[in-house]
Formats: structure tokens, C-alpha cells, sequence
């Protein structure tokens, strides 16, 4: 697996599916990407893309609009692995508030 391609793709947005604009988006196409906050904007918006995405492939799928297993599958794969990522990123920032929080000075 490699994380470093995840990463890359989870903060650019690559495979993005969706052409609406929302207002968190915008917000976060407007400069804010290079704090920290909008790295972090940018990644959950990212996420959610691709949650939506492989919910609309399998819903087309059981609809009988698509016609690819594996693209659908491939879909839903990107959207477990990105919210995997996501949560394995919660998980370290929780641990370094938690680490700052017992310091003693």
C-alpha cells in the first residue's frame, strides 16, 4: 500500500467526481489551503467527493445503470481506503493533543 500516493491524492482531490460547488468548498478554494485548517478543510471535503461517488456507483449499479462491477468496485475501494486514511490521521492528531495535554511543566 502506499500511503505517500493516498496522502497525495486524499489533499489534491484526484478522481474528483461532482461538479457542484458548495459553500465549504469554495471557502476552501479561496486561499485557506495553505493553513493547516485548510488542508484539513480540503481533505474532509475530498473525502466526502468520494463517500458520495462510490454511493451514487453502487446505487446506479443496483439500479441497473451501470454496467461496471469493477469501476464501482474501484470507487467504493478509494472511499474505504480515504476514510481509513482520515481516521488513521484523527487517530494521531487525538494522540499528539492528548500527549501536549499531559505535559508537565
Amino acid at each position: 500500500m502506499n500511503i505517500e500516493a493516498l496522502y497525495s491524492n486524499l489533499l489534491n482531490g484526484a478522481g474528483q467526481v461532482g461538479t457542484m460547488e458548495t459553500p465549504a468548498r469554495e471557502a476552501a478554494a479561496a486561499g485557506s489551503s495553505s493553513s493547516f485548517s485548510g488542508m484539513i478543510e480540503q481533505a474532509m471535503i475530498n473525502l466526502n467527493d468520494k463517500q458520495v461517488s462510490a454511493d451514487q456507483a453502487v446505487q446506479g449499479l443496483v439500479a441497473g445503470d451501470a454496467d461496471n462491477l469493477h469501476n464501482v468496485m474501484i470507487q467504493t475501494s478509494e472511499a474505504q481506503l480515504t476514510l481509513d486514511l482520515a481516521l488513521q490521521v484523527r487517530n494521531k492528531c487525538l494522540d499528539a493533543y492528548n500527549e501536549v495535554k499531559n505535559m508537565q511543566f
